[in-house]
């Protein structure tokens, strides 16, 4: 093996030697921007929420009333409306529900919350209307009405949807299908409380369907959304 000879490394090519060293340096890439603190990330959600609530009492202000507000009583009234309310407030709860790690609640514990706002709205329906009568007998077409209901109800839903997917993008770290169609169901319910102030026919099968349909088809969009969507 011959010896290295230190005369002969000025033959060895430099290979920096084409590059400009006047040149600056390229910049470094700007970095992603950081996370949303949870001081911010309540805030925005305090104003979305601020801003479906605005919504639908505004459609209120300029839709006519249910025909039969001067002969309904109150408490009868306060029934009404209170029912798809409080399936809302159960299924926001369910889908904002951050769990003992901050992660959210576990699959199983999540489904049942989720499951349990339509539930309580089809059971406390059912027996509101057999214990009171509540609302005025349809006298149009069944399916023709319920139709126009459900229209109205996606109509009334569609300002809480879009500021929801504003706040709640990318949000949900495990479970985003189930939490994602839970945050779907609670303002298709908040669509079907304004609905029961707007539309004075109280048969359950009516209820169930023009108003409160929209809840399973949202939560079924939700879902496929949330899986596409909704996680981090």
């Amino acid at each position: 093996m011959s010896e290295f000879e230190l005369d002969s490394i000025g033959d060895v090519p430099d290979p920096l030697s084409g590059i400009d060293a006047e040149r600056p340096l390229p910049s470094l890439r700007v970095a992603a921007s950081p996370s949303s603190t949870r001081a911010q990330v309540s805030r925005v959600r305090a104003v979305a929420l601020g801003a479906a609530l605005l919504y639908e009492f505004a459609w209120l202000a300029v839709m006519n009333k249910r025909g039969d507000l001067h002969t309904l009583g109150p408490a009868t009234l306060v029934v009404e409306v209170g029912i798809p309310v409080v399936a809302a407030v159960l299924a926001l709860a369910a889908a904002t529900d951050p769990g003992a790690l901050g992660l959210g609640p576990p699959k199983g514990r999540l489904a049942a919350l989720s499951l349990l706002a339509p539930a309580l709205f089809v059971a406390a329906t059912l027996v509101v209307a057999a214990v009171v009568p509540v609302g005025e007998d349809d006298t149009g077409s069944f399916w023709g009405h319920c139709l126009g209901c459900f229209a109205w109800t996606s109509l009334y839903s569609a300002g809480p949807l879009v500021v929801a997917g504003w706040a709640f993008r990318r949000s949900f770290v495990a479970a985003p299908a189930w939490r994602t169609a839970a945050l779907a169901m609670a303002c298709a319910a908040s669509g079907a409380a304004t609905m029961s102030v707007v539309c004075s026919v109280g048969s359950p099968a009516h209820v169930l369907i023009g108003h409160g349909g929209l809840m399973f088809v949202a939560s079924l969009v939700g879902a496929g959304l949330g899986r596409r969507f909704g996680q981090v």
